[in-house]
């Protein structure tokens, strides 16, 4: 009996500290890769992150009901909301190649609860970039180029609004340029 209750010890002892090291590893890679930390940058600064310079040149609403918005084809009771970014390449890869990003639009003021949207690029809308202007990060750019993000929200949407600027080399950290 005595025996019994010392392998029945060691085993009440053993598995919870062995899931515990197992899931804290997978916690800890988990947090290390998602998008964390914002790194906040005030409207009209510029930020060097991912060895390139950032900066919010300008940002619209554009309603579903106003000329523009019917013209673009936008959903009934949405806006689409266009950020220009100014992108200065400083540090290239070993391939010569300008950082990726992903980029998405968060609600600012709602803690846990803030929406988020992503790149309507692909979305089924007929807005078109003016010429010369990318649709979104350009690795195969060298020099210094202007793009455009788009999201289409819910025409609800009146609060203050940030653009978050996510680079993988960068990650748990991220840009968010307040608008």
């Amino acid at each position: 009996m005595r025996r019994n209750g010392i392998a029945l010890g060691a085993v009440v002892v053993l598995v919870p500290l062995t899931l515990g090291v197992t899931f804290s590893n997978e916690w800890v890679a988990y947090y290390a890769n998602r998008p964390s930390q914002p790194v906040a940058v005030a409207a009209a600064s510029t930020a060097d992150f991912a060895g390139t310079g950032w900066a919010v040149e300008s940002s619209r609403r554009i309603a579903a009901d106003s000329a523009e918005g019917v013209e673009a084809g936008l959903p009934s009771g949405s806006q689409l909301v266009v950020v220009t970014v100014d992108v200065t390449p400083r540090e290239l890869s070993g391939e010569g190649k300008s950082p990726y990003c992903t980029l998405r639009l968060e609600e600012q003021g709602r803690g846990e609860l803030a929406r988020t949207w992503g790149d309507a690029t692909f979305d089924a809308i007929d807005y078109r970039e003016p010429e010369g202007v990318e649709s979104g990060c350009n690795t195969d750019l060298a020099t210094p180029y202007r793009m455009e993000a788009k999201f289409v929200i819910p025409g609800d949407v009146q609060t203050t609004l940030a653009l978050r600027l996510e680079v993988v080399d960068e990650l748990p950290r991220y840009l968010s340029f307040t608008l």
